[in-house]
């Protein structure tokens, strides 16, 4: 036998379809979408409602989420550490691709990698964590730029001196520019050779429940190993990171 309680669990399915619903719902429409009696419906509520995770509009008599809900997911936002909860995703991802995963944040102006799992592998690439840099200069942090603001971008491609690593390299502003509207258009980040000679990098964002990123996760290796496989690799990096993502609250 389950080891659940089927009254907690539909208590839990109830508040989950406002997730993706209107502001306010009735009960016929709740007992249909939840496929219980009227009357269970009405019990799930009043208990609900009791403890402040519902509340019911006396004009319309429909029903809403509770202030209860909002003081519980701001004391999981205080107490949320990126790194910790990122640690089982990031390892998953490793299984998958046998290539180094990194996350990596932006911290005012800077972005630098938080956590990094190294590829098995004999020959593959390497970073540096907690070493600061600019957020156009990889593939992670071309991610966190392209979804902040327009000041923002602009303040932080002001006056750059780009340097030429590679043949690939960006050779102007309004290159980086264009580069981040596509991967904003596409939602995620590819990169092949442009710091790094014979290194490409992938990278896709991490959201949290106001749509905002939080971090990008990038898998990166030898071009000549990571080329073959490169669908492979993003559609796991993808799957990743929209599970992160919607642990945090985010709804597309």
């Amino acid at each position: 036998m389950e080891n659940f309680l089927s009254s907690v669990r539909n208590s839990c399915k109830l508040l989950k379809v406002f997730l993706d619903s209107p502001k306010e719902l009735g009960v016929t429409e709740l007992s249909k979408r939840l496929q219980l009696s009227k009357g269970a419906v009405h019990k799930i509520l009043a208990t609900l409602e009791s403890e402040g995770f519902i509340r019911q509009n006396e004009a319309t008599k429909q029903y809403t989420l509770g202030y209860t809900l909002l003081e519980l997911g701001n004391k999981v936002i205080k107490n949320h550490d990126i790194v910790d909860f990122s640690a089982p995703y990031l390892n998953q991802l490793l299984a998958q691709t046998k290539e180094l995963v990194v996350l990596c944040i932006l911290d005012k102006t800077d972005a630098l990698y938080v956590a990094k799992l190294d590829s098995p592998h004999p020959i593959r690439f390497n970073v540096e964590i907690y070493r600061r840099f600019p957020p156009y200069a990889t593939s992670g942090s071309r991610v966190l730029l392209a979804y902040q603001s327009d000041a923002f971008q602009q303040e932080v491609l002001s006056d750059v001196e780009l340097k030429k690593y590679t043949p690939q390299s960006f050779a102007s502003v309004e290159e980086i520019k264009e580069n981040l509207r596509q991967i904003k258009e596409r939602g995620y980040e590819m990169s092949w050779n442009r710091r790094n000679q014979g290194v490409t990098g992938m990278a896709a964002p991490v959201f949290d429940a106001t749509d905002q990123v939080v971090a990008a996760v990038s898998v990166i290796g030898p071009t000549d190993r990571v080329q073959p496989q490169v669908d492979s690799i993003r559609n796991h990096l993808l799957q990743i990171t929209s599970e992160m993502s919607e642990q945090l609250g985010h709804r597309p």
